[in-house]
């Protein structure tokens, strides 16, 4: 009876974890199989460690300073560099050492080794020494992740050629370098070499950066990039990437070139699905790897369920409510029906963007008859006394004057989308800003200045 389980979760991620917690709060007995280090990809290789990069670029370098205040107060870049990396590993022990310490605590059974399903139903265990261990559990969750996808034109053999994986082992700043993908880890990572100093060229094969996010918000960023000398390509695919003696050319589908010392390949995510033993269990996945599941998060073998990136990439929070609410499927928990349909997503750039809800032309496509109030971080208090300007968007129906979305571009905008979030969540309108008192100076007072600028511009003409 020791290797039989109510639960087994395979990856102990965001997805797995959450699930396990759950379930355990609840009277379960759970294992945890984990192949790599605890905490999963948030704590190795994404989320937390490029976050924790780029917070650390900012600090060391003074780069946010320096254009507010003109003064140059940071380290060296070649200082900054051995210090972001020494931070980063900080962090991420501290967050694998507090998983294991959750585990510890909420007992549960953490298991080290490769895990597949057999055709039984079983899960066997291979552990480090090879053997296998045959376990078993009235429910097994898959939530093993996913990793950076490896085109074939791009060669990453070559040691200047790098995805969110490899990034991490660089040892010299390089002076250029071609960052292929404008979605959120592009970003991310154009902010910090930026403000270590490397001269960073972004390309995007859409029409703009952050494609998910507010096309007006997107469209600043790229500007401020610009601005602070980051070459900014969009329209382009990667037709090619080849050595050139000291340096690597890139070769865009418009024609256009770029060459640097080292490559950043960030686009494409594919899922931790093989080796399971899911086609032979008889879980149905697609052409790409991805694991198929119903609204309960089951798959198509009953008693099997899966969450997080397996089902297609995603935001880590998501992945987290989709692991607790498979669990409360799973074993009839009354706690959480579903998946909340408005998470906000987030690109930790320098500024931030966020956001939740329809965009505008989410709206415009829907054909929704939609107004939109601003404020600026410059207009207040808050703003004016930290130098930092940024945009908060207040999208809202004309008729009802019911919240459809909330966007921002600004110094800690993925703090501030949160008020708005809420609203947006129970149905509330946008009155609500105007009505409540908000503290100043803070940067969530633009909220009412954006609430005024709204309901003021409603005698203006319809988006329709």
């Amino acid at each position: 009876m020791s290797n039989h389980y109510d639960l087994i979760v395979i990856g102990s991620g965001p997805a797995g974890e959450s699930a396990a917690q759950i379930a355990t709060y609840f009277g379960q007995r759970v294992a945890i199989i984990e192949r790599n280090l605890p905490g999963g990809t948030p704590t190795t290789r994404g989320g937390a460690p490029t976050k924790t990069l780029r917070e650390a670029a900012m600090a060391l370098t003074g780069f946010y300073q320096q254009e507010v205040y003109g003064v140059d107060l940071g380290a060296p870049p070649t200082v900054a560099l051995d210090k972001l990396a020494e931070r980063t590993r900080q962090v991420c022990q501290s967050l694998q050492a507090a998983t294991t310490r959750r585990i510890a605590l909420w007992g549960m059974t953490y298991l080290q080794g490769m895990a597949r399903l057999s055709p039984e139903g079983k899960v066997l265990l291979t552990e480090a020494d090879g053997s296998v261990v045959e376990l078993s559990a009235r429910v097994i969750l898959i939530a093993t992740g996913s990793r950076p996808l490896r085109p074939a034109n791009v060669p990453f053999d070559d040691p200047a050629v790098f995805d969110v994986d490899g990034i991490y082992s660089l040892t010299t700043l390089p002076k250029s370098m071609c960052i292929v993908g404008g979605g959120p880890v592009g970003v991310e990572f154009a902010t910090i070499f930026n403000s270590l100093g490397t001269k960073v060229t972004l390309t995007q094969l859409g029409d703009r950066l952050t494609p998910t996010m507010d096309g007006e918000l997107s469209r600043m960023m790229a500007q401020i990039f610009e601005e602070r000398g980051v070459r900014v390509i969009l329209g382009a695919g990667t037709e090619a990437v080849t050595r050139c003696g000291d340096y690597l050319q890139v070769n865009l589908s418009n024609g256009a070139t770029c060459e640097a010392e080292a490559v950043f390949f960030a686009t494409g995510r594919r899922p931790n699905t093989e080796g399971l033993g899911l086609v032979e269990s008889g879980i149905k996945v697609d052409e790409r790897g991805y694991i198929g599941v119903d609204r309960n998060f089951q798959t198509s073998v009953p008693g099997i369920y899966a969450a997080g990136d397996v089902l297609g990439p995603g935001l880590s929070s998501v992945a987290m409510e989709q692991g607790r609410v498979a669990a409360c499927q799973a074993f009839d928990i009354d706690f959480l029906e579903t998946v909340d349909p408005i998470p906000i997503s987030a690109v930790y750039g320098m500024p931030e963007i966020a956001g939740a809800g329809l965009t505008e032309e989410q709206c415009r496509e829907q054909g929704l008859d939609y107004a939109v109030g601003r404020a600026t971080f410059a207009s207040i208090p808050r703003g004016a006394i930290s130098g930092h300007d940024g945009l908060l968007k207040l999208i809202f129906r004309r008729d009802d004057r019911r919240l459809l979305g909330i966007h921002c571009l600004g110094e800690i905008a993925s703090e501030i989308i949160g008020a708005g979030q809420m609203v947006l969540h129970y149905g509330g309108v946008i009155d609500i800003f105007s009505a409540i008192t908000l503290p100043t100076p803070t940067y969530s007072y633009a909220y009412k200045n954006a609430a005024f600028d709204g309901l003021r511009g409603l005698n203006a003409p319809s988006n329709e």
